[in-house]
């Protein structure tokens, strides 16, 4: 038995499934190829002019396997894979007749077969050895570009040489793209740079890519929300409310309180419908937080939502002007 959670499977589909052959008559590729190697679940497709691998761990080492999902039968299983919440513990049994998919619910079993599947290591192999460069520029189809999407929120990129499939690589996720036949002129870098020399005088920095990182912040964010909520509305029966200072430490444990709730709630909410996405957002917070230039941010992020922060700024020093002249009134009169 194989487990995983119904969020990776799906990504896994997701990521392959637009480089699934339309052809049925040829079986083996018309459809995702399952393979298990006992730590990691591959998910294969192809149409001979791109291939698509993604994979994800288990949770626990398994037994190896290996079967195709044919594209009819992917669309409701992918439908009902939509039912469940990202976190949701699926597992899978491949048996002779398909694949058993068990949830808390029941089972289900997607027909499927151990079609011979093209060798695919070896090609992803010798283009991720071959670290040669060529002069020439790698023509490539627009149309099948649109297939990587879903792969990941960044890709790394390169070419070996002209003749050879254009290499993508995710988070755990590879991809092969075959060049598309160019008899124009420029099909060399040095003469598209010559071509463009006058309009590129002025160049930019490229922008870093950004790998999801290792999972293992949402648990400890989740388990630190919950104990300020509960120090929050602890500590807010404790003041004074005789008092002015009093009764703002109080409204201000009631704040911290409802927001730290707040968080947690919207924390499990994206957990269970995306929990790598989870993982990489807390991440990106605690550095964020870390920083402490979390009020530039926000000022920024306010003004980048059509907002008006400098407003919000001047109407909160003139309630606070008034809150300091009543106070002087009320003493003075006492």
């Amino acid at each position: 038995m194989t487990t995983i959670n119904a969020h990776k499977l799906q990504r896994m589909i997701s990521q392959t499934l637009p480089h699934v052959s339309p052809d049925d008559t040829v079986p083996p590729i018309n459809g995702i190829r399952f393979e298990c190697d006992g730590v990691h679940i591959h998910a294969l497709a192809s149409d001979r002019y791109t291939f698509a691998v993604a994979r994800t761990k288990v949770r626990e080492e398994t037994d190896t396997w290996s079967l195709t999902v044919s594209e009819a039968d992917l669309k409701w299983f992918t439908a009902w894979l939509g039912t469940h919440e990202g976190d949701t513990i699926l597992n899978l049994v491949a048996q002779d007749t398909g694949l058993a998919v068990t949830d808390d619910r029941g089972t289900v079993l997607v027909p499927a077969k151990d079609h011979v599947f093209p060798k695919w290591q070896h090609l992803f192999r010798d283009a991720l050895q071959d670290a040669s460069t060529s002069g020439d520029l790698v023509s490539l189809d627009t149309t099948m570009l649109a297939r990587w999407k879903h792969a990941d929120s960044h890709l790394r990129i390169w070419q070996t040489t002209p003749e050879k499939p254009l290499l993508l690589v995710g988070e755990d996720f590879l991809g092969l793209q075959m060049p598309a036949r160019y008899s124009g002129d420029g099909k060399d870098r040095l003469t598209v740079l010559d071509h463009w020399s006058r309009s590129l005088r002025k160049g930019g920095k490229s922008e870093p890519i950004t790998v999801p990182p290792a999972p293992g912040v949402v648990a400890e964010k989740a388990e630190e929300l919950l104990r300020q909520t509960l120090r929050s509305t602890a500590e807010m029966f404790g003041a004074d409310y005789d008092t002015e200072k009093g009764r703002g430490a109080f409204n201000a444990w009631v704040h911290s309180g409802i927001y730290a709730w707040s968080a947690y709630r919207l924390l499990e909410a994206l957990k269970k419908a995306d929990p790598d996405l989870a993982e990489a957002t807390v991440r990106d917070l605690n550095e964020q937080l870390e920083s402490g230039e979390i009020g530039e941010w926000a000022w920024d992020e306010a003004e980048q939502a059509g907002h008006n922060p400098q407003k919000w700024h001047d109407d909160f020093e003139a309630h606070k002007q008034k809150l300091a002249e009543k106070q002087a009134s009320a003493t003075t009169t006492a």
